[in-house]
């Protein structure tokens, strides 16, 4: 009950600041444009979406990880279907929040990365962005990696419901792509690597385990 309360209140604490100041119906868009569609910071990611996505209809799986086994996760193991930054330097450490609906990977790296303006869908004004999660999953016997949003400097956290195939956009985290209640996953953030690479430096942060929750409590 506890945890209820706390993440109730920090919901409510986080929609009436940012819906107070941004006048929006949904508070993940402030300071962007509302209506973008693209990601929840306004970017046009037209380019990273794959044409061979409407035919992704594998079903997910719930990785059988087994310590010191085949499959358990390993970055030199991984399908990376955005740039591969497997050799980037580990330079930052972050830890995954999960609750309220809300995923935070919570880290330095958000004020000490540099940022790189880029224009707004909108095209009256640019957003400065300096890095992109990424989320590792189990799909046909194999770990497959894609970064599913962009995160502005300064900031952490995203909706839960962005972890899914209509943010990674290339098979097979895809369309029908979605975590499954109980299944293991992986999260880290790396500068900026979808799309054109606008950041001058290549780093990333640690990998941490997640279990995606039962409910949202």
């Amino acid at each position: 009950m506890k945890k209820y309360q706390k993440n109730l209140i920090r919901g409510a604490f986080l929609t009436a600041i940012v819906t107070g100041l941004s006048g929006c119906s949904e508070f993940w868009c402030w300071p962007f444009d509302c209506s973008s569609d693209e990601t929840s910071v306004g970017i046009d990611d037209s380019s990273n979406t794959s044409t061979a996505a409407v035919t992704d209809t594998t079903q997910n799986e719930t990785a059988p990880v087994t310590p010191g086994g085949a499959t358990e996760f390993d970055l030199n193991k991984v399908v990376w279907l955005h740039t591969d930054v497997s050799g980037w330097p580990e330079t930052k450490s972050m830890t995954v929040e999960l609750g309220g609906a809300v995923i935070c990977l919570n880290g330095s790296f958000s004020t000490e990365w540099p940022g790189a303006e880029i224009s707004h869908t909108s095209g009256a004004y640019n957003i400065s962005v300096n890095a992109n999660p990424w989320v590792f999953a189990f799909r046909n016997g194999q770990w497959y990696g894609g970064t599913w949003e962009w995160f502005t400097v300064g900031n952490t956290c995203k909706p839960a419901r962005t972890v899914s195939g209509d943010h990674v956009k290339i098979p097979p985290m895809a369309i029908d792509w979605d975590p499954v209640k109980g299944e293991t996953l992986y999260f880290m953030v790396s500068t900026i690597a979808r799309g054109a690479n606008l950041n001058n430096i290549q780093e990333r942060t640690n990998v941490v385990k997640v279990v995606w929750p039962e409910d949202w409590d």
